[in-house]
Protein backbone atom coordinates (compact mmCIF):
# COMPACT_ATOMS: atom_id res chain seq x y z
CA UNK A 1 0.00 0.00 0.00
CA UNK A 2 1.15 3.55 -0.70
CA UNK A 3 0.65 7.12 0.48
CA UNK A 4 0.69 10.18 -1.76
CA UNK A 5 0.58 13.96 -1.58
CA UNK A 6 -0.72 16.27 -4.30
CA UNK A 7 -0.73 20.00 -4.95
CA UNK A 8 0.31 21.71 -8.20
CA UNK A 9 0.91 18.31 -9.83
CA UNK A 10 -2.58 17.04 -8.96
CA UNK A 11 -3.33 16.04 -12.56
CA UNK A 12 -0.37 13.64 -12.54
CA UNK A 13 -1.17 12.21 -9.11
CA UNK A 14 -4.78 11.63 -10.20
CA UNK A 15 -3.57 9.29 -12.95
CA UNK A 16 -1.71 6.90 -10.64
CA UNK A 17 -3.18 3.39 -10.78
CA UNK A 18 -1.64 2.06 -7.57
CA UNK A 19 -3.10 1.05 -4.21
CA UNK A 20 -3.30 4.17 -2.02
CA UNK A 21 -4.20 4.03 1.66
CA UNK A 22 -3.96 7.77 2.26
CA UNK A 23 -3.71 10.90 0.14
CA UNK A 24 -3.15 14.47 1.31
CA UNK A 25 -3.91 17.42 -1.00
CA UNK A 26 -2.61 20.95 -0.51
CA UNK A 27 0.54 22.74 0.67
CA UNK A 28 1.88 22.22 4.20
CA UNK A 29 4.89 22.82 6.38
CA UNK A 30 6.99 19.66 6.25
CA UNK A 31 6.38 18.71 9.88
CA UNK A 32 2.62 19.15 9.51
CA UNK A 33 2.53 17.16 6.28
CA UNK A 34 4.43 14.21 7.74
CA UNK A 35 2.31 14.23 10.89
CA UNK A 36 -0.65 13.21 8.74
CA UNK A 37 1.07 9.89 7.95
CA UNK A 38 2.06 8.96 11.52
CA UNK A 39 1.55 5.27 12.42
CA UNK A 40 0.85 4.33 8.80
CA UNK A 41 2.85 1.49 7.27
CA UNK A 42 3.41 2.08 3.60
CA UNK A 43 5.41 0.67 0.72
CA UNK A 44 6.06 3.92 -1.17
CA UNK A 45 5.47 7.58 -0.44
CA UNK A 46 4.95 9.62 -3.61
CA UNK A 47 5.40 13.29 -2.79
CA UNK A 48 4.38 16.15 -5.04
CA UNK A 49 7.28 18.45 -4.19
CA UNK A 50 4.96 21.47 -4.22
CA UNK A 51 3.05 19.94 -1.29
CA UNK A 52 5.95 21.03 0.89
CA UNK A 53 6.22 24.70 1.80
CA UNK A 54 9.66 26.15 1.04
CA UNK A 55 10.49 23.10 -1.08
CA UNK A 56 13.24 25.04 -2.88
CA UNK A 57 15.20 25.13 0.38
CA UNK A 58 17.43 22.04 0.43
CA UNK A 59 17.58 22.22 4.23
CA UNK A 60 13.89 21.27 4.18
CA UNK A 61 14.69 18.30 1.93
CA UNK A 62 17.48 17.24 4.30
CA UNK A 63 14.96 17.30 7.13
CA UNK A 64 12.64 15.09 5.08
CA UNK A 65 15.44 12.56 4.65
CA UNK A 66 15.92 12.39 8.42
CA UNK A 67 12.27 11.51 9.03
CA UNK A 68 11.39 9.26 6.07
CA UNK A 69 13.53 6.56 4.50
CA UNK A 70 14.52 8.11 1.13
CA UNK A 71 14.47 4.64 -0.46
CA UNK A 72 10.71 4.60 0.04
CA UNK A 73 10.16 8.05 -1.46
CA UNK A 74 9.47 9.06 -5.07
CA UNK A 75 9.57 12.82 -5.58
CA UNK A 76 7.35 14.38 -8.26
CA UNK A 77 9.14 17.56 -9.27
CA UNK A 78 7.60 20.57 -11.00
CA UNK A 79 9.02 22.78 -13.76
CA UNK A 80 10.67 25.24 -11.37
CA UNK A 81 14.18 25.98 -12.76
CA UNK A 82 15.60 25.89 -9.22
CA UNK A 83 14.16 22.43 -8.54
CA UNK A 84 15.44 21.12 -11.88
CA UNK A 85 18.89 22.68 -11.52
CA UNK A 86 22.08 20.64 -11.24
CA UNK A 87 22.59 22.02 -7.73
CA UNK A 88 19.18 20.96 -6.43
CA UNK A 89 19.29 17.51 -8.03
CA UNK A 90 22.81 16.96 -6.68
CA UNK A 91 21.54 17.87 -3.21
CA UNK A 92 18.62 15.43 -3.54
CA UNK A 93 21.02 12.61 -4.31
CA UNK A 94 23.32 13.61 -1.46
CA UNK A 95 20.31 13.32 0.87
CA UNK A 96 19.64 9.80 -0.41
CA UNK A 97 16.74 10.59 -2.76
CA UNK A 98 17.46 8.66 -5.96
CA UNK A 99 13.92 8.49 -7.34
CA UNK A 100 12.53 11.70 -8.84
CA UNK A 101 10.78 12.70 -12.05
CA UNK A 102 8.77 15.53 -13.59
CA UNK A 103 6.06 13.45 -15.27
CA UNK A 104 3.64 10.56 -14.98
CA UNK A 105 5.67 8.12 -17.08
CA UNK A 106 8.76 8.74 -14.95
CA UNK A 107 6.87 8.19 -11.69
CA UNK A 108 5.32 4.99 -13.02
CA UNK A 109 8.73 3.70 -14.16
CA UNK A 110 10.39 4.48 -10.82
CA UNK A 111 7.56 2.85 -8.90
CA UNK A 112 8.20 -0.44 -10.71
CA UNK A 113 11.97 -0.06 -11.19
CA UNK A 114 13.51 2.12 -8.44
CA UNK A 115 16.80 3.87 -9.02
CA UNK A 116 19.92 3.08 -7.03
CA UNK A 117 22.83 5.42 -6.45
CA UNK A 118 24.52 3.90 -9.50
CA UNK A 119 21.57 5.05 -11.61
CA UNK A 120 21.96 8.71 -10.66
CA UNK A 121 25.57 9.20 -9.57
CA UNK A 122 26.37 10.90 -12.89
CA UNK A 123 24.11 13.77 -11.74
CA UNK A 124 26.19 14.48 -8.62
CA UNK A 125 28.26 17.63 -9.08
CA UNK A 126 31.92 17.81 -8.20
CA UNK A 127 32.73 19.98 -5.21
CA UNK A 128 34.36 22.57 -7.47
CA UNK A 129 31.41 22.76 -9.88
CA UNK A 130 28.94 22.82 -6.99
CA UNK A 131 30.68 25.70 -5.21
CA UNK A 132 31.00 27.65 -8.46
CA UNK A 133 27.30 27.17 -9.27
CA UNK A 134 26.20 28.20 -5.78
CA UNK A 135 28.48 31.24 -5.79
CA UNK A 136 27.23 32.40 -9.19
CA UNK A 137 23.64 31.35 -8.41
CA UNK A 138 23.64 29.42 -11.68
CA UNK A 139 20.65 27.16 -12.25
CA UNK A 140 21.67 25.04 -15.20
CA UNK A 141 19.02 22.35 -15.78
CA UNK A 142 19.95 18.79 -14.85
CA UNK A 143 19.20 16.00 -17.31
CA UNK A 144 17.37 13.66 -14.95
CA UNK A 145 16.44 11.21 -17.68
CA UNK A 146 13.28 9.15 -17.74
CA UNK A 147 10.39 9.86 -20.07
CA UNK A 148 10.55 13.23 -21.81
CA UNK A 149 6.93 13.08 -22.93
CA UNK A 150 4.61 15.84 -21.84
CA UNK A 151 0.95 15.60 -22.85
CA UNK A 152 -1.09 18.79 -22.78
CA UNK A 153 -4.80 18.90 -23.46
CA UNK A 154 -6.72 21.90 -24.76
CA UNK A 155 -10.40 22.22 -23.96
CA UNK A 156 -12.75 24.96 -25.16
CA UNK A 157 -14.58 26.33 -22.14
CA UNK A 158 -16.45 28.87 -24.26
CA UNK A 159 -17.71 27.65 -27.62
CA UNK A 160 -15.23 27.70 -30.49
CA UNK A 161 -12.44 29.18 -28.38
CA UNK A 162 -9.75 28.18 -30.89
CA UNK A 163 -8.35 24.89 -29.57
CA UNK A 164 -7.60 23.39 -33.00
CA UNK A 165 -5.79 26.48 -34.24
CA UNK A 166 -3.81 26.70 -31.02
CA UNK A 167 -2.78 23.03 -31.29
CA UNK A 168 -1.33 23.76 -34.71
CA UNK A 169 0.62 26.80 -33.52
CA UNK A 170 1.99 25.07 -30.41
CA UNK A 171 3.10 21.96 -32.31
CA UNK A 172 4.66 23.95 -35.13
CA UNK A 173 6.58 26.18 -32.76
CA UNK A 174 7.82 23.30 -30.60
CA UNK A 175 9.19 21.52 -33.65
CA UNK A 176 10.77 24.74 -34.90
CA UNK A 177 12.54 25.06 -31.53
CA UNK A 178 13.95 21.54 -31.86
CA UNK A 179 11.44 19.90 -29.49
CA UNK A 180 9.69 17.01 -31.29
CA UNK A 181 5.93 17.42 -30.97
CA UNK A 182 2.71 15.95 -32.34
CA UNK A 183 -0.83 17.28 -32.35
CA UNK A 184 -3.95 15.14 -31.99
CA UNK A 185 -7.60 16.12 -32.40
CA UNK A 186 -10.25 14.00 -30.71
CA UNK A 187 -13.45 13.05 -32.59
CA UNK A 188 -13.02 15.58 -35.43
CA UNK A 189 -10.74 16.14 -38.41
CA UNK A 190 -10.24 19.89 -38.64
CA UNK A 191 -6.46 19.53 -38.24
CA UNK A 192 -6.13 17.69 -41.57
CA UNK A 193 -6.63 21.01 -43.37
CA UNK A 194 -3.18 22.11 -42.20
CA UNK A 195 -1.68 19.24 -44.21
CA UNK A 196 0.99 18.73 -41.58
CA UNK A 197 2.24 15.16 -40.89
CA UNK A 198 2.67 16.13 -37.24
CA UNK A 199 -1.10 16.61 -36.89
CA UNK A 200 -3.68 13.81 -36.84
CA UNK A 201 -7.11 12.79 -35.52
CA UNK A 202 -8.37 10.06 -33.19
CA UNK A 203 -11.97 8.92 -33.06
CA UNK A 204 -11.96 7.10 -29.70
CA UNK A 205 -9.87 6.17 -26.67
CA UNK A 206 -8.33 3.11 -28.35
CA UNK A 207 -7.20 5.24 -31.30
CA UNK A 208 -5.58 7.68 -28.88
CA UNK A 209 -3.74 4.99 -26.95
CA UNK A 210 -2.42 3.49 -30.18
CA UNK A 211 -1.35 6.90 -31.48
CA UNK A 212 0.49 7.74 -28.26
CA UNK A 213 2.43 4.49 -28.54
CA UNK A 214 3.24 5.22 -32.19
CA UNK A 215 4.60 8.73 -31.65
CA UNK A 216 6.92 7.71 -28.80
CA UNK A 217 8.66 10.11 -26.45
CA UNK A 218 7.58 13.43 -27.93
CA UNK A 219 5.52 16.33 -26.67
CA UNK A 220 1.83 15.83 -27.48
CA UNK A 221 -0.83 18.55 -27.70
CA UNK A 222 -4.43 17.27 -27.79
CA UNK A 223 -7.55 19.13 -28.86
CA UNK A 224 -9.88 17.34 -26.45
CA UNK A 225 -13.32 18.23 -27.84
CA UNK A 226 -15.19 17.09 -24.69
CA UNK A 227 -13.11 13.92 -24.34
CA UNK A 228 -14.38 12.63 -21.00
CA UNK A 229 -11.25 10.72 -19.94
CA UNK A 230 -8.72 13.49 -20.57
CA UNK A 231 -7.32 13.41 -17.01
CA UNK A 232 -6.06 9.86 -17.55
CA UNK A 233 -3.85 10.91 -20.44
CA UNK A 234 -2.92 14.58 -19.99
CA UNK A 235 -0.23 15.93 -17.68
CA UNK A 236 -1.97 19.30 -17.87
CA UNK A 237 -5.19 20.66 -19.33
CA UNK A 238 -5.60 24.24 -20.51
CA UNK A 239 -9.17 25.53 -20.56
CA UNK A 240 -9.62 28.10 -23.31
CA UNK A 241 -11.90 31.08 -22.87
CA UNK A 242 -12.67 33.61 -25.59
CA UNK A 243 -13.53 36.57 -23.33
CA UNK A 244 -15.95 38.36 -25.62
CA UNK A 245 -19.22 39.49 -24.04
CA UNK A 246 -21.38 37.22 -26.18
CA UNK A 247 -19.25 34.10 -25.60
CA UNK A 248 -19.11 34.66 -21.83
CA UNK A 249 -22.84 35.32 -21.65
CA UNK A 250 -23.66 32.15 -23.58
CA UNK A 251 -21.37 30.12 -21.34
CA UNK A 252 -22.89 31.40 -18.10
CA UNK A 253 -26.46 30.99 -19.37
CA UNK A 254 -25.64 27.39 -20.13
CA UNK A 255 -23.86 26.84 -16.80
CA UNK A 256 -23.76 29.65 -14.23
CA UNK A 257 -21.09 27.70 -12.28
CA UNK A 258 -18.81 27.27 -15.28
CA UNK A 259 -16.02 29.37 -13.78
CA UNK A 260 -16.36 28.28 -10.16
CA UNK A 261 -16.09 24.66 -11.30
CA UNK A 262 -12.76 25.44 -12.98
CA UNK A 263 -11.28 27.85 -10.41
CA UNK A 264 -8.37 25.49 -9.66
CA UNK A 265 -7.62 24.78 -13.34
CA UNK A 266 -5.34 26.53 -15.84
CA UNK A 267 -7.42 29.11 -17.71
CA UNK A 268 -6.07 30.61 -20.93
CA UNK A 269 -7.77 33.60 -22.50
CA UNK A 270 -7.57 32.99 -26.23
CA UNK A 271 -8.27 35.43 -29.06
CA UNK A 272 -8.40 37.95 -26.24
CA UNK A 273 -8.69 41.72 -26.44
CA UNK A 274 -8.37 41.95 -22.65
CA UNK A 275 -5.18 43.90 -21.96
CA UNK A 276 -2.82 43.15 -19.09
CA UNK A 277 -4.21 46.03 -17.02
CA UNK A 278 -7.71 44.54 -17.26
CA UNK A 279 -6.74 41.01 -16.21
CA UNK A 280 -7.17 41.75 -12.50
CA UNK A 281 -10.72 43.02 -13.10
CA UNK A 282 -11.52 39.94 -15.19
CA UNK A 283 -10.21 37.62 -12.46
CA UNK A 284 -12.19 39.46 -9.80
CA UNK A 285 -15.42 39.28 -11.78
CA UNK A 286 -15.08 35.60 -12.72
CA UNK A 287 -13.34 34.43 -9.50
CA UNK A 288 -10.73 32.54 -11.54
CA UNK A 289 -7.00 32.93 -12.04
CA UNK A 290 -5.79 33.52 -15.60
CA UNK A 291 -2.86 31.29 -16.49
CA UNK A 292 -2.09 33.14 -19.74
CA UNK A 293 -3.63 35.82 -21.94
CA UNK A 294 -3.28 35.23 -25.69
CA UNK A 295 -4.27 38.01 -28.10
CA UNK A 296 -5.68 37.27 -31.58
CA UNK A 297 -2.85 35.72 -33.60
CA UNK A 298 -2.16 35.04 -37.26
CA UNK A 299 -1.77 31.26 -37.49
CA UNK A 300 0.16 31.64 -40.74
CA UNK A 301 3.08 33.21 -38.91
CA UNK A 302 5.87 30.75 -38.21
CA UNK A 303 7.28 32.42 -35.12
CA UNK A 304 4.95 34.00 -32.59
CA UNK A 305 6.45 35.48 -29.39
CA UNK A 306 3.25 34.95 -27.39
CA UNK A 307 3.23 31.23 -28.25
CA UNK A 308 6.88 30.98 -27.19
CA UNK A 309 6.01 32.61 -23.87
CA UNK A 310 3.11 30.23 -23.27
CA UNK A 311 5.31 27.22 -24.04
CA UNK A 312 7.94 28.45 -21.58
CA UNK A 313 5.28 28.85 -18.93
CA UNK A 314 4.28 25.24 -19.58
CA UNK A 315 7.86 24.18 -18.85
CA UNK A 316 9.28 23.79 -22.35
CA UNK A 317 12.84 25.03 -22.86
CA UNK A 318 12.21 27.44 -25.73
CA UNK A 319 15.27 29.60 -26.53
CA UNK A 320 14.84 33.25 -25.67
CA UNK A 321 15.99 34.19 -29.16
CA UNK A 322 13.56 33.69 -32.04
CA UNK A 323 13.04 30.18 -33.37
CA UNK A 324 13.13 29.59 -37.09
Amino acid sequence: MNVVTANENKNIIDRLDIDIIKRIDGEYELKELLSKFVNLYFNKMIIDITSIKDYRNTEVIKELAKVVDPNRVILLLNNDPVVNSQVYISNLISCGFYNFSRNFEGIKFLYNTPNTYESVKHLVMSEEDYNQAVTSQSYEPADIGGSSRKIIGLANLTNHAGASTLVNMLVRQLNSAGIPAKGIEMFRQDLIFYRDPNLSSCMNKNDLEMRLKEVGEVAVIIDLNDFGEADKYCDEILYLVEPSYIKLTKLLRKNQNAFSEKKSEKIVLNMSFVNEHEIADFEYETKIKVFYNLPPLNDRNKNIPEINDLLRKLGFKIPMNDVN
